[in-house]
């Protein structure tokens, strides 16, 4: 199912993932995986590459892997990792940025099974952007 995140990016989700809004992040739950989405405008004088560099300067050193993506008008910069949770529980992770010429989407995929990391990839891989056209001058007809 397509869930609107902003006016220019969508998420596929199964229907079965609960979803709540919470200090403006979009979170969508089920047992054993949690997505957390957070929108936000680039930086002024910022291009998408610019900021995509200064994201993976600040990498986590513990970082497991690291991917890149590029579709159509979006480059995508994303890591894995393993959390540490109350000590002794631990998951994986996929972290990810996404950006267009003037947003940028950050996804966090937790991930109870390091199986469903593929699944975590593919949705990643699968976010839609569609630029928001308001500026745009209308087609002559």
């Amino acid at each position: 199912m397509a869930f609107q995140i902003t006016k220019e990016w969508v998420i596929d989700l199964s229907d079965d993932f609960e979803r709540r809004v919470e200090d403006e992040k979009l979170i969508f739950w089920k047992t054993g995986i949690t997505v957390i989405l957070a929108a936000f405008s680039l930086p002024e004088n910022t291009s998408k590459l610019e900021l995509l560099n200064r994201i993976q300067k600040k990498l986590p050193k513990d970082a497991l892997e690291t991917l890149v993506s590029t579709k159509g008008e979006v480059v995508g910069l994303g890591y894995t990792q393993i959390e540490e949770l109350k000590g002794e529980y631990r998951r994986l992770s996929l972290t990810t940025f996404t950006a267009s010429d003037t947003s940028c989407l950050q996804a966090a995929f937790y991930l109870d099974d390091p199986d469903d990391l593929n699944w975590a990839k593919a949705i990643w891989e699968s976010l839609v952007y569609h630029p928001d056209v308001k500026n745009e001058t209308p087609a002559k007809v």
